[in-house]
């Protein structure tokens, strides 16, 4: 297996640059498409994360980065293409990584890593998901922190809502106003029925 380190600015990702024939530009991707989860195996999710290692030039635990899935393969067996952005989160930033899979034959894959210059300190993250500060959070400040939302819904007054569904069976709800300043977060607990 082998890697190709592309670091790039977000700027260049959301105009549309485009590492494969078969996939959509990354500024295409329907909102609330991701899932939580890789479609990597061991092998490669370790591979890539050495890759990870080597761009941030610290220890980098898999367990510890979070993996969404953003466009699902495409192409035949063996030759399926597909995105993910890892979140890695250390002491003190947060930072999203964009990984292009490319299978190589049946037992082998490529990858490529892009960083989407968007690393946050940790006073912009809060400890808890539900304490960021209304009227100052943006909602890149959250999707920075959190991921891509499972969800969004835009209305026609200019506000809209992020959802996120969590390991905890809670969903987290935040509402932006249409100068994209949070007015409001409110947690559900998932029912049965």
């Amino acid at each position: 297996m082998k890697y190709i380190t592309v670091l790039a600015i977000a700027l260049a990702l959301l105009t549309g640059c485009k590492t494969t024939q078969e996939l959509k530009p990354v500024s295409e991707i329907k909102a609330g498409f991701s899932r939580e989860g890789s479609l990597a195996n061991q092998q490669l999710i370790s591979d890539a994360t050495a890759g990870l290692q080597e761009i941030t030039g610290a220890p980098v635990k898999s367990a510890d980065v979070l993996k969404f899935v953003i466009q699902q393969p495409v192409g035949d067996i063996g030759s399926r293409t597909w995105r993910e952005m890892w979140i890695m989160k250390t002491s003190d930033s947060t930072t999203q990584f964009l990984l292009t899979f490319k299978e190589a034959g049946l037992d082998a894959a490529d990858f490529e890593i892009a960083t989407t210059d968007n690393a946050l300190s940790d006073t912009q993250c809060p400890d808890n998901v539900a304490k960021f500060p209304v009227g100052e959070t943006t909602s890149e400040d959250v999707v920075s922190c959190m991921g891509k939302p499972q969800h969004e819904d835009y209305n026609p007054d200019g506000r809209f809502v992020y959802i996120y569904d969590t390991p905890q069976e809670i969903i987290l709800s935040y509402l932006f106003g249409e100068n994209k300043k949070l007015i409001k977060i409110a947690a559900y607990e998932k029912t049965n029925h």
